[in-house]
């Protein structure tokens, strides 16, 4: 049994070899387990909960309500960062700041949102973000970065 969430997990995943578990919870964090001995060598700070988180093929990131974040444990990571201290998670691509007032870009902001488009759901594909609003709306929008 993992206890190290302060809160209810609200969404677990593991890696495409089985080896790491992700898991999601209320208290805003997203912790990263050694599958086999229970060890947690990462939590992120994200800010707010997720609902959704699944590894990519190569188990590198993890794609999320907010976009995909990029996971730093090596395999066989040492016992002495089990329960680390939480860190800010570095995004990859598109996604959401964590206070959903930004889409970012490889972590850094991009797009300001106006309070009327700040999501309540949102979901990132390649270069479009969708984003459910509160008013029932949702909107679409398409981010083509100048390569320049």
């Amino acid at each position: 049994t993992l206890k190290w969430h302060s809160r209810s997990v609200h969404s677990v995943a593991f890696s495409p070899d089985s080896t790491r578990l992700a898991s999601a919870s209320s208290d805003n964090m997203v912790k990263v387990w050694d599958a086999s001995s229970g060890e947690c060598p990462q939590t992120l700070s994200i800010g707010k909960p997720l609902q959704r988180i699944s590894f990519d093929i190569s188990g590198t990131y993890l794609h999320t309500d907010i976009g995909t974040i990029e996971i730093c444990v090596p395999l066989g990571s040492s016992p002495l960062l089990s329960h680390s201290e939480p860190q800010s998670p570095q995004c990859h691509g598109l996604a959401l700041s964590a206070d959903r007032v930004w889409i970012i870009y490889n972590s850094e902001n991009l797009m300001w949102l106006p309070s009327e488009y700040r999501p309540s759901c949102s979901a990132m594909s390649g270069n479009i973000v969708s984003i459910g609003v509160g008013t029932g709306r949702v909107w679409i929008c398409k981010v083509e970065l100048s390569t320049s």
